[in-house]
């Protein structure tokens, strides 16, 4: 990796991690999902592209839920508040995230399960560390809280403009002989949960991906707009008036120009906690790209 990409790199791992404690500080009992989103983009499009809508995803929501536009969905006590958010500069993309717990501590352990899996995998990445490896150490500490991990969530690798690109790094232990190699940026994330660790799809999470076969004028505006990467639904907004935003994709998904994630949800409703950092494997180690203030 040339030094340029390395700074740029570096450069959305900053910004990410500035929005991250910003937006962490924001959930209290009674904000909404929405005004805790918006801020975290509007931090990182200050400085940086946004690579995929804030993820703000709670309890057994393990993913994929980002707020729609107008969305009235607000905080309460006791709920796990897991958000997730990417910045890219150039296409150069970091993605973290991070758990909060709204006026209680009741499910504290599971956030510190996934933290302290997150920094002991951490601990082990380097060059020629295998993903089996990483995997298995994921697994322990988590387990170690009588916890699970979520066996089909999983870290991944990153490329320029590919927030997934090719390799995955699950949080079990598996055969998985393949090693890290020395410049590979890759991101790890922990997920773990008192249910059986397993999660399904469920409703629409207003996140959409525009496949390469769309064509047609609104399909050009939102590739330009977009990058290639995943989006809201409320970023539909200018491309066409708010209130043919829902018509437009509703439109798009039924000749499948665009892709819809579902919402992620544990298959028994068990609460979950997810931690994430983009990292830089070195030849003894890794630098954290995506580090952030203590919240």
């Amino acid at each position: 990796m040339n030094e340029e990409i390395y700074e740029q790199y570096r450069r959305a791992g900053r910004v990410l991690g500035k929005a991250l404690s910003a937006g962490a500080k924001m959930v209290k009992e009674g904000v909404r999902y929405l005004d805790v989103a918006e801020e975290i983009e509007r931090i990182i499009s200050s400085e940086a592209g946004l690579s995929f809508p804030v993820n703000i995803s709670v309890n057994e929501v393990a993913a994929h839920y980002t707020p729609s536009l107008n969305d009235s969905l607000k905080f309460k006590k006791g709920d796990v508040v897991k958000i997730d958010a990417g910045s890219h500069v150039n296409g150069y993309i970091g993605d973290s995230a991070l758990t909060v717990e709204v006026g209680s501590n009741e499910n504290e352990h599971i956030i510190k399960a996934s933290e302290e899996a997150l920094q002991e995998a951490i601990e082990i990445v380097r060059a020629g560390v295998s993903i089996a490896e990483i995997g298995e150490t994921i697994e322990k500490k988590i387990k170690s809280y009588g916890l699970r991990p979520v066996k089909n969530l999983q870290g991944h690798s990153l490329e320029r403009y590919n927030l997934h690109a090719g390799l995955s790094i699950p949080n079990v232990s598996n055969n998985n002989g393949r090693k890290l190699k020395e410049g590979e940026v890759i991101a790890i994330e922990p997920f773990a949960t008192n249910g059986s660790g397993y999660v399904v799809d469920r409703e629409n999470g207003n996140i959409y991906l525009l496949k390469s076969r769309a064509k047609g004028r609104i399909a050009d505006e939102m590739r330009k707009k977009f990058d290639g990467l995943p989006f809201a639904s409320r970023w539909m907004e200018g491309i066409v008036g708010w209130d043919k935003v829902n018509m437009t994709l509703a439109f798009m998904l039924r000749r499948r120009a665009v892709y819809a994630y579902k919402k992620l949800v544990e298959v028994d409703g068990g609460i979950v906690a997810q931690t994430e950092h983009t990292l830089l494997v070195k030849k003894d180690g890794c630098e954290v790209l995506t580090s952030r203030e203590k919240t």
